[in-house]
């Protein structure tokens, strides 16, 4: 009985340790584009640049990759942010060079940081956040909000060097992943909706870059 007590405590602590790991597996979202400004410049590109759903993986080491899926010839492949370089990759599947940057830069200037509404998401209640600001670079206008729930928890210090956009400071916050993503883009709304978690073990090599295409810095 000793014996049986001492491997189910074992056993327990195992599970509540993998439990209390950063979040490893899949996410994925449809995608919702609204334009705002119907005489938008490049409103076909921007139309087909997204695909209509999302997959998100996360690695437990801070890798995270983003494939689109159903995007346009001209939209977006995928986007991958390496924890290990804390390099931030764009592959467009019209173009045979991917560009990337140092996300050690949040490349807005901040306006506000406040708490937004609340929504049901996939059973879960999602608090918000809003983060309003200036691009940089276009000078556009930008607010994300993202919806969060806690669940499943990211530790926030894997991406301590990760600025870009403020996510450093997103996941100290959230300490998960968003399970919606509003984007409002001076024109055009992007909405990310998760419809399906999934924790799974995933293989180191998905998060690899191909090495047919040139690199470009930003």
């Amino acid at each position: 009985m000793k014996q049986i007590l001492i491997i189910t405590i074992a056993a327990f602590c195992c599970i509540s340790y993998t439990y209390q790991g950063s979040f490893e597996g899949v996410i994925t979202y449809k995608v919702d584009v609204v334009f705002t400004n119907k005489d938008l410049p490049y409103r076909e590109y921007f139309e087909q640049k997204f695909g209509d759903s999302l997959e998100v993986f996360y690695s437990k080491k801070g890798d995270i990759l983003r494939k689109f899926h159903n995007a346009g010839e001209r939209g977006y492949d995928f986007n991958l942010y390496l924890n290990s370089n804390n390099n931030y990759y764009s592959k467009w599947k019209n173009l045979d060079t991917i560009y990337y940057y140092q996300a050690n830069d949040p490349f807005i200037k901040l306006i506000s940081i406040d708490t937004g509404n609340q929504d049901q998401i996939l059973g879960y209640t999602c608090n918000s956040i809003v983060v309003k600001g200036i691009d940089t670079i276009g000078q556009q206008k930008v607010i994300q909000t993202y919806y969060y729930s806690g669940e499943p928890y990211l530790d926030p210090e894997l991406f301590q060097n990760y600025k870009d956009f403020y996510a450093y400071d997103i996941f100290k916050r959230t300490e998960s992943p968003f399970l919606k993503l509003e984007l409002d883009l001076d024109g055009y709304i992007v909405t990310y909706t998760a419809i399906k978690i999934e924790h799974k073990s995933l293989n180191k090599k998905q998060f690899d870059l191909p090495i047919d295409f040139a690199f470009k810095e930003y």
